[in-house]
Order: C-alpha cells, then structure tokens, then sequence
C-alpha cells in the first residue's frame, strides 16, 4: 500500500537547493507521495512524486486553502519546519493535525528553548513527547533550537 507523507517544509533555505529536502524525504519512502509548502511563490515546484503549494504558516485561511487543494485526510507524517515561533507551530498544528491519519505521527522541528515549554505545554491536551536532539557550540555560539515535539494521533 503505498503511504502518504506530508512535509511542511520551507523548501529552500538561505543556503540551500529549492527542494533538496523534500527529495530526501521522497528518496527515503520510496512509495510515498510528498507535499512541501513555503510562503516564498518563487520556489515552488512539482516533480516525480512531489508537490509543493504557496502557504503562509500564520494565516488559518492560507493553510486551509492549501488543504483544500491537496484533498487528502489521512497522511502518515507532517514535519512543521517553517517560521519557528510558537504562534506559528501553533496555527499551522490546530489547521493540520486532523490530516493525519489514526497512528500516524506529527513532528514540530527545530523549536528553540525560549519557547520549548510553552509550546508543550499548548499542546499538552494531545500528549507531546519533547526531545532534545543537540545542546552544542557552534563557532562559539550555543545551538539551542535543535529541539523536537513529536505527537501521535491516538
């Protein structure tokens, strides 16, 4: 049976390939459809088993329409690894969270410590599993984003 996976992505950093990670993600899951998103039009695109649409993160409308257009209510993953704030992560998991499918897996990324707690504790009502992926040094600078709040649709 082939899966559905959605991946909210920004699909290009300051750095790097438009795409390069929903390519991954496609690599990986050979029999999966993916889906990326990012609120920058110019970088959209669709190819063998992607799709990517226009959305902005903070707008409950934008992301509504965007569900609208995919049509599909029963995903397996959705990786958040857009604007990074709370109120972000916040909208776009009460606009989304009912896409995935029963079992299926909701994954916020790169959430800094400033708001770690506040974010967990937002969703408490949907059984957060915080992890902490790196505490480092970078150039002399401390990496404090690199923190994950995985949630289960039960």
């Amino acid at each position: 049976a082939g899966k559905i996976s959605f991946s909210f992505f920004p699909i290009m950093s300051s750095t790097g390939k438009p795409g390069a990670s929903l390519r991954v993600w496609r690599d990986y899951f050979s029999k999966a459809n993916i889906f990326g998103a990012d609120i920058d039009s110019r970088i959209l695109f669709e190819e063998d088993r992607i799709k990517t649409f226009q959305v902005d993160q903070t707008n409950i409308s934008s992301i509504k329409n965007m569900w609208s257009e995919i049509n599909i209510n029963n995903f397996d993953i959705i990786v958040d690894d857009g604007l990074h704030t709370h109120d972000a992560a916040i909208t776009f998991f009460l606009n989304s969270f009912n896409k995935l499918r029963k079992n299926g897996i909701y994954i916020i990324e790169d959430v800094h410590f400033i708001y770690l707690n506040e974010l967990k504790n937002s969703l408490i009502n949907y059984n957060p599993e915080v992890v902490i992926l790196k505490n480092d040094y970078v150039n002399n600078h401390p990496v404090n984003d690199n923190n994950l709040i995985i949630i289960r649709k039960t």
